[in-house]
């Protein structure tokens, strides 16, 4: 099999390696939201595209490989699955997978549909966001077992949900990014995290939302954050309703 040459290596490498806002290795919010674009296209393109349709079923950071534009691609497909035709839920006893990507219907019912490659999306997306690994420890601690994708409702809930997303947001570009952007695409995460499988939004519905951030994204100045609006200001429907040009869907986010 031959794959094009992605010389930067694995998004996890570029996230999870110590670094600080100066660091040239500190991927920027533009880059990320490609990123994430660029992975949800691939992931639709499997999902609504192919004959049969796939689900990949190893989505992980590990496996999203960066070109030197920084353009993303999935990789490693061993366990991708072919959708059944007549839509019936596939059922397996042969469990496997990275832990905190691991859907809760999959752990406990070895349960597979397309919604198993949205949930592992949404912790991609909150690696994207925090700079976290998947599972990670408590500051000071060398190893720990919290799962990035229970941490989210906690951000998003209750009083003084800006400062506690400002602390989420991986503090390399946490003063470098646009919060109504961030705050929109934290409830993208924490929908893709749901428990409930049928309250996951679709691939396709993803890649909507995000190309609508990304281009939002591109009308964005630094000088912008001294005039950012409280979360409570925030009208999510404005970011995701913004005029796009989605990508056709093709290859070219798939290794």
């Amino acid at each position: 099999m031959v794959y094009w040459y992605v010389e930067m290596g694995s998004l996890s490498d570029w996230l999870h390696q110590k670094k600080s806002a100066s660091d040239s290795s500190c991927l920027n919010w533009k880059q990320r939201i490609q990123i994430a674009c660029d992975v949800a296209d691939g992931l639709n393109y499997l999902h609504n595209y192919t004959n049969p349709p796939y689900i990949h079923k190893n989505v992980k950071s590990s496996n999203v490989l960066l070109g030197r534009d920084f353009r993303a691609k999935i990789s490693n497909f061993v366990q991708a699955r072919p959708l059944e035709e007549d839509g019936m839920q596939q059922l397996t006893r042969h469990v496997v997978g990275t832990q905190g990507y691991m859907a809760p219907e999959y752990l406990e019912h070895g349960l597979i549909t397309p919604k198993l490659d949205v949930f592992a999306f949404g912790v991609v997306l909150l690696e994207l966001l925090s700079g976290k690994e998947a599972t990670f420890a408590e500051e000071g601690e060398e190893k720990g077992d919290i799962l990035l994708c229970s941490t989210i409702e906690d951000v998003l809930s209750g009083e003084d949900v800006r400062s506690k997303l400002k602390g989420f947001i991986d503090r390399c570009m946490r003063d470098n990014c646009p919060f109504d952007l961030a705050f929109a695409t934290a409830e993208l995460a924490k929908r893709c995290v749901s428990r409930d499988a049928a309250s996951r939004p679709s691939m396709n519905e993803l890649l909507m939302s995000l190309l609508a951030i990304y281009n939002s994204s591109l009308d964005w100045d630094h000088e912008d954050l001294t005039n950012s609006g409280s979360v409570s200001s925030i009208n999510f429907r404005m970011v995701t309703s913004k005029t796009f040009s989605p990508w056709p869907a093709s290859l070219k986010s798939i290794m």
